[in-house]
Order: structure tokens, then sequence, then C-alpha cells
């Protein structure tokens, strides 16, 4: 049983770094066709993380117990919080900095 949580936990941990990378790679790509040439956006970038934003909540609230519903314990709010502050916040530091 705790292997099995374990593994959960680390799925979780993959889904917040995959949605980390999205979103950066999202906001930074070059998109070269043709004569269009045009860098992210912060609007891509922030519609990118609005998406992974909400692929995180559900992988972290996601309750591997058989119970409906979701799991509201102190970390797993702090955790979906710092992951939005994150993912929002790659793209306007981009911004910010470009």
């Amino acid at each position: 049983m705790e292997a099995g949580r374990a593994t959960l936990g680390v799925a979780k941990a993959i889904v917040c770094a995959a949605a980390i990378v999205a979103v950066y790679l999202i906001s930074t790509v070059r998109l070269d066709r043709g004569i269009v040439q045009t860098n992210g956006t912060p609007t891509a970038g922030l519609v990118a993380a609005g998406v992974a934003w909400l692929l995180v909540v559900w992988a972290l609230l996601y309750r591997d117990d058989g119970v409906p519903g979701v799991r509201l314990g102190l970390w797993n709010v702090v955790t979906v919080v710092a992951m939005l502050l994150v993912l929002m916040g790659i793209p306007l530091v981009l911004t910010l900095w470009s």
C-alpha cells in the first residue's frame, strides 16, 4: 500500500514538473512560419499556465484511497497555491525581463 502511494507521489511531482517546463517553453518558443516570426507572448504563456494549473490541481487533489471528492489538506492547498504562483509567474517574469 505504501509503495503505491509513493509511486503516486512521484507521478504527481512529474505532472508538476512537466507543467512548469511546458509553460516555460510555450512562453519562450519562437515560431517561424513564412513571414510570421513571433516569440512566445505573455498571453499564450498565461493561457498555457491556466490550463497547466488546472491539470496540476486535478493531479494534486486526486484522492488515491477510493473516496469520492478531493483531498483538502493544508499541504495540498499550499502546494496548489504555490503552483499557481509559479506557473503564472513564469510568463510574467519572462515578459518583464525581456
